[in-house]
């Protein structure tokens, strides 16, 4: 009943952050940029055509949105296409917002089936205290975002294998799916099946199970070529991904590099992971005395492996909460849930008062983490608030500032059809390229955004 109960209330918990904490809006750029393209592919298009989606006009820096990407007319999300593919059945469906909350509930119950059947039927009430608490956990599932979705698709992979391991005449199926599973992980974000590829592709390498290998790589290259397939339609080379098209020779983002600054953000990435989940602490804590097995340490080498693969990309810190290393997440869950069982079977009253703590600073955690970002979302909506002011007719919103913790390039989201919006948005910018722009759009109103809740109305010439 349990692992039905713990996905349920989860569920409810993401949802809530969708209609309540965030009230619909997509919560960031990339969030916009993943639903975009979920549209685009709903309706049977690679990406939107307009004469302004294009990189080299001059007046492009009015029209440009950040995780979007404008190529000779062509606009389309700057992320690879596996994410929006499975948002784009939500879109069919009307629902796009139940994607990544079921999902979620699908990871959770995937964590409570592996603790019962794996670790023990006993230990089902602390992974579900674990997993209901953190909200973290609740808030990417709330979202648009890619994470969640990559967390199944990698924990999916590892359970297959992980079955396939432990059956006595295995079917040759079984390498395969897994490869699949990581495969089409590829497809949604680039890098997240690296750690768990590894430790597959050695352990069968190592043991000289070069059919398991084969059939573990063909399944992968099968999944994972999408990705060569769907560069080569957007730009005609299957090696350029959509992020590279017009990115500045100097921007650092959406590149793996060695740099120092890897080390500075690596370490905030890790107190950020203590902040939002607190009981990793009892592993430092009781390290010694606790003894993980061969099997614990296969979980926390795996999430190891996340942090360092995400030291080459120093660009950004991915909050809120260390979202970079959510694929490995359910790892970490686990090895927690591992020491969990000792401390029930320790004699020592102080260990249990610990986990109980634990726990307790896992909820006060949570609900700070869900305050933070409740304000923080309250005042990113305040564009969306103020020009609910327009009462009629097609307009344009100027914004010569962004919001709050938000840039400009982040909110001027438009629709793939600029003509099918009442309200268009654009970046302030300098005079000639503003008229330019204002001259693509004749008789609609134009107003001038300032954050906080500031909106002034221009006469046009236009």
């Amino acid at each position: 009943m349990r692992k039905l109960l713990v996905p349920g209330i989860f569920l409810v918990e993401a949802l809530f952050v969708y209609f309540v904490l965030t009230e619909r809006y997509p919560i960031s750029g990339d969030d916009y940029s993943y639903l975009y393209q979920a549209k685009l592919f709903a309706s049977g298009k690679l990406y939107a055509e307009d004469p302004l989606y294009n990189a080299d006009l001059p007046l492009y820096d009015c029209v440009e949105t950040y995780c979007l990407r404008d190529n000779q007319g062509h606009r389309f999300s700057k992320y690879p296409p596996g994410w929006p593919a499975l948002l784009a059945v939500g879109v069919k469906l009307r629902a796009p917002w139940l994607v990544d909350p079921l999902l979620g509930a699908l990871l959770v119950f995937l964590i409570l089936q592996y603790t019962e059947q794996r670790m023990g039927k006993d230990l089902l009430r602390g992974t579900g205290l674990l997993l209901m608490f953190c909200f973290f956990l609740c808030y990417y599932a709330g979202s648009f975002r890619a994470h969640i979705a990559t967390a199944v698709f990698v924990f999916g992979a590892f359970l297959v294998y992980d079955a396939a391991e432990r059956h006595p005449q295995p079917s040759k199926l079984w390498p395969f799916i897994a490869g699949a599973l990581l495969g089409y992980s590829a497809m949604i974000r680039y890098i997240d099946w690296v750690p768990l590829a590894a430790w597959i592709g050695l352990s069968l390498l190592w043991r000289k199970r070069f059919a398991d290998l084969m059939l573990f790589g063909i399944g992968f290259g099968l999944l994972a070529s999408g990705n060569l397939v769907y560069n080569a339609l957007l730009s005609g080379d299957p090696f350029c991904v959509p992020a590279a098209l017009h990115r500045s020779s100097e921007s650092i983002n959406d590149r793996l590099i060695i740099s120092w600054n890897g080390f500075v953000v690596t370490l905030i990435r890790l107190a950020n992971l203590l902040w939002v989940f607190p009981p990793l602490l009892l592993l430092v804590a009781f390290w010694r005395r606790y003894r993980p097995s061969s099997k614990i340490k296969m979980y926390l080498a795996l999430f190891s492996m996340n942090v360092a693969i995400y030291f080459f990309y120093p660009a950004s810190i991915g909050g809120p909460g260390p979202r970079y290393l959510l694929a490995y997440f359910p790892f970490l869950v686990l090895a927690v849930v591992d020491l969990y069982q000792w401390i029930c079977q320790h004699p020592s009253p102080a260990a249990r008062r610990l986990w109980n703590f634990a726990i307790v600073s896992l909820i006060v955690c949570s609900l700070t983490f869900a305050a933070k970002e409740g304000y923080t979302m309250y005042w990113r909506r305040d564009l969306e608030r103020t020009v609910r002011q327009i009462r009629d007719g097609k307009n344009i919103v100027l914004l010569k500032t962004g919001t709050y913790k938000t840039v400009r390039g982040d909110l001027t989201r438009n629709p793939p059809v600029l003509s099918s919006a009442d309200n268009l948005y654009f970046s302030w910018c300098d005079q000639p390229k503003r008229d330019a722009l204002l001259k693509q759009f004749p008789g609609r109103n134009i107003f001038v955004y300032e954050y906080p809740g500031n909106l002034k109305r221009l006469s046009s010439v236009f």
